[in-house]
């Protein structure tokens, strides 16, 4: 690629990453509310973003954006519901600020091909830099930007967990390992579709060597199985590449696995699953009591749920709720929960209906569906807080640009001396 064709990162896009990266040591506390670097940042860009959305000619709002929309919405009259407008006020205006801010971020400052991949880029070189501080850390058991952060801002130390494997889980610069996980999986597909174009060469399958060994170095289960989701996505890809209703049949297949576990167990398949995406039979075992305690909740308050309510559980289980998708159900209700999922099924059916034949398009969009997929899979085991919260919605954002069709250059238009990088044959396989 020359140095004309490649486009920066995006600037609001860039900013937010930066900031979704910094030590939690970085945050102040302002009366009753925690203020942290990419909290402060969307505070200032939340109302700006949204009107610039309404006003938007060139990519108007869509269901999508409305679904994003009603998502925040529910979150604060749950919210208020459950402990007054003050609480909804606050903790729902939080709640508006780190989902509908983030995503309307992505939605709006990554907006074309190439400005995905050089977010792509972006992320993945961010990445490797803090590969060179995790591997040690996970090495020695010095948990090196998270100590150098204290050293600086200050702030509590960070809370002990037990070696696994006969290396210490790395902590990177957020606030527990499996969320630095949950960050490093992520890119694993992106690096594959947009930055190596399908193509294993040795550079590419280098940076997803990277991406897997430090999702690794959390020593968590739902890091893992969600770079597993993306690893058999990809090789399913790959496979059946040119075989017609092949997502269907993979479709079709998942589902004959889940009716095979319903006849064949006395468990529910979501518990045999849930079951299996561990590391111990205790952890599994909890995770389990999790489901039962959980749905059970939501059972009792399907409409606004419990808010920030304690659940109930059996006396000896932590209050900790490991499961992204059920704790959205139990503190906001189903609702809130349906609106989210129905933002991004709408988005990736939009999405494969304007992608079409379109190969530079179709990686993309095969880069972002492989990626939420991978995250949703680990929102089961998993839930997402402070910095991994914002960046889902930030990531669920970036791929709203590709439901619009790409523009065409009008026929009178002379051609211009350097292509776009998705038609420039020269360029495949070079980032």
């Amino acid at each position: 690629m020359t140095r004309a064709q490649q486009v920066s990162v995006p600037t609001l896009a860039g900013i937010l990453y930066l900031a979704l990266i910094l030590p939690p040591e970085f945050s102040v506390t302002l009366g009753g509310l925690r203020l942290t670097p990419y909290r402060v940042f969307l505070l200032g860009m939340t109302v700006p973003l949204l009107l610039r959305l309404l006003q938007n000619s060139r990519q108007p709002p869509h269901v999508v954006d409305y679904l994003i929309m009603a998502h925040a919405a529910w979150v604060v009259l749950a919210l208020t519901v459950y402990d007054g407008i003050s609480t909804g006020l606050e903790s729902g205006g939080i709640y508006v600020v780190e989902s509908l801010g983030a995503y309307l971020l992505g939605r709006l400052a990554v907006t074309s091909a190439q400005e995905h991949r050089a977010l792509i880029r972006f992320m993945v070189t961010v990445l490797c830099v803090m590969f060179l501080f995790t591997l040690p850390e996970s090495l020695s058991g010095k948990h090196l930007i998270r100590e150098a952060a204290r050293a600086v801002a200050g702030g509590p130390g960070l809370p002990v967990i037990e070696p696994r494997l006969g290396l210490d889980r790395a902590f990177g610069s957020f606030d527990h390992p499996i969320l630095y996980g949950v960050f490093a999986a992520s890119t694993f597909a992106a690096t594959y579709y947009v930055l190596a174009r399908e193509q294993l060469r040795p550079k590419a399958i280098g940076l997803m060597g990277i991406v897997g060994g430090s999702a690794f170095l959390s020593l968590s289960a739902g890091p893992f199985v969600g770079l597993a989701c993306q690893g058999a996505l990809l090789a399913w890809d790959r496979l059946t590449k040119g075989i017609s209703l092949r997502w269907w049949a993979l479709s079709g297949v998942f589902f004959l696995m889940w009716f095979a576990v319903s006849l064949g167990s006395n468990r529910s398949p979501i518990k045999v699953f849930i079951s299996y995406l561990t590391f111990s039979p205790q952890s599994a075992y909890n995770r389990i009591l999790i489901w039962e305690y959980g749905t059970a909740e939501v059972g009792r308050h399907p409409i606004f749920g419990i808010g920030f309510g304690d659940w109930i559980r059996a006396p000896w289980m932590s209050d900790s709720m490991d499961n992204f998708w059920l704790v959205t159900a139990v503190r906001y209700g189903l609702p809130a929960l349906g609106f989210l999922i129905a933002a991004i099924v709408v988005l990736a059916m939009r999405q494969a209906r304007v992608s079409g034949r379109n190969s530079e398009l179709n990686r993309h969009r095969m880069a972002w569906m492989v990626i939420i997929v991978g995250l949703a899979v680990s929102g089961f085991t998993v839930h997402f807080w402070n910095a991994v919260f914002v960046y889902f919605f930030f990531l669920i954002g970036t791929g709203a640009w590709m439901v619009y069709p790409p523009r065409r250059r009008p026929t009178w238009m002379p051609a211009r001396s350097h292509p776009p990088v998705g038609n420039n044959p020269a360029a495949a396989g070079a980032y």
